[in-house]
């Protein structure tokens, strides 16, 4: 029993330091200050062994079987069936956490991308050991990230193969998906160090770095219109893959203040037409719930391209907060059940 062996294999407590004075009298002592530090010592020890014996005996009791390479000759040795054991009884842990990381993705990239590689060998093996429960659970998760990422393929191709039955020569297919899934979560670096950049120009721009999703389109200067006043003002204008921001320039430390900042996925863009003589030439409206407005570009070129790149970072946006509105909805309805 599990008493026995504690029997013969006491726990030693080794490797103190002896006291000088003890030491040259021969003797070896524990290093403690006096006997009241000795008795506290081992008052603390017995409180730390009490649970320890308490999960000894629900060990004892539960009688589990762990396979070892001694519990069989080797020649009926199979590493294959006792791979098979282990992964049966860990499986659901490596489940729970792709899980959970996948109900996280639009607030974790990088540890969906990290996930993507756990995903991929939890999926080979259980093909590979035919462990076909856990193996449509994994494939459901595979779809889960194929479905966030929005990755297009074909029903005849790879994910039609993951849903229905896999086998060993599926493997291949299996880590194909895996790393378009990797270069679809790719981030270039280049990016990343504009956005930097932009935001060092912008005053607390620092917060703009808080999602690692967002990434910039491009900067301007246009000419926003005041409806009721009656005036114009020139605002530099800052377009992100999530949001505008437009903001006007501090005279005294150089940046730029933020005026307003408008979610995309809130907003509508209509051309503002016009003859060639008219005060809307060259114009576009800008509507949101929060404001809206007119604003002017130096040229028809301009405009025309202002327009293109907000409406396509609109759609884009629209696509992404409809992906994570359906993932967080099916996280929400798997803790009901």
């Amino acid at each position: 029993t599990i008493y026995d062996s504690i029997e013969s294999t006491p726990i030693a407590i080794s490797n103190f330091p002896l006291q000088n004075k003890r030491q040259q009298q021969g003797h070896a002592s524990l290093p403690f200050k006096d006997q009241k530090d000795f008795a506290s010592s081992i008052q603390s020890w017995v409180k730390s062994v009490k649970p320890a014996q308490e999960l000894l005996r629900t060990v004892a009791i539960q009688h589990d079987v762990f396979a070892t390479f001694s519990d069989q000759p080797k020649d009926e040795l199979s590493l294959r069936d006792l791979t098979r054991q282990m992964f049966s009884a860990n499986w659901h842990h490596i489940h729970g956490t792709i899980n959970a990381t996948i109900d996280n993705a639009h607030l974790d990239l990088a540890g969906l991308d990290c996930c993507v590689d756990i995903l991929e060998y939890a999926l080979c093996a259980a093909s590979y050991l035919g462990m076909t429960v856990e193996r449509s659970a994994f494939s459901k998760l595979l779809g889960r990230v194929n479905r966030f990422n929005d990755l297009k393929v074909q029903k005849s191709g790879v994910n039609a193969e993951i849903e229905g039955k896999l086998n060993f020569e599926d493997i291949d297919q299996v880590r194909g998906l895996s790393q378009k899934l990797h270069t679809s979560f790719f981030v270039d670096d280049a990016r990343v160090e504009t956005m930097k950049q932009v935001a060092r120009r912008i005053r607390n721009g620092n917060i703009l770095l808080n999602d690692p999703s967002r990434y910039f389109v491009r900067e301007g200067d246009l000419v926003k219109r005041h409806q009721l006043a009656g005036r114009s003002s020139t605002y530099r204008f800052f377009l992100f893959s999530d949001v505008l921001v437009y903001a006007h320039r501090s005279p005294s430390q150089g940046d730029y203040k933020v005026h307003e900042e408008l979610p995309l996925h809130l907003m509508k863009i209509k051309d503002g037409g016009g003859p060639a003589s008219s005060t809307k030439q060259n114009s576009f409206h800008i509507h949101h719930p929060n404001k809206s407005f007119l604003v002017v570009a130096s040229s028809e070129t301009e405009k025309q391209q202002w327009i293109d790149d907000i409406n396509k970072s609109i759609s884009r946006e629209v696509k992404r907060k409809a992906k994570i509105e359906k993932s967080r909805m099916e996280a929400a309805r798997r803790v009901r059940i």
